[in-house]
């Protein structure tokens, strides 16, 4: 549950450079990795966060997306 919670997505364009969608492919694979590290206690929110912000990912946005993701479930 908790890693559809977190869930992290990447959005792709069509006709964009190979290079591009596999650059974003391996921050996707590190962010998730991160992810799942977090899930089971071996990091912190906060290294989680900044581990997020190094791959790119709109820290801001993901936060609200997870707070709605948790109101979803009734879990706030």
């Amino acid at each position: 549950m908790l890693n559809d919670i977190l869930g992290l997505t990447i959005i792709t364009n069509q006709g964009m450079p190979e290079g591009e969608s596999l650059r974003l492919i391996e921050k996707l694979e590190c962010a998730e990795l991160a992810q799942q590290h977090f899930i089971k206690g071996l990091i912190s929110l906060s290294d989680y966060l900044d581990i997020l912000d190094l791959c790119e990912v709109n820290v801001d946005d993901y936060l609200v997306t997870v707070e709605q993701n948790l109101a979803a479930v009734g879990a706030i």
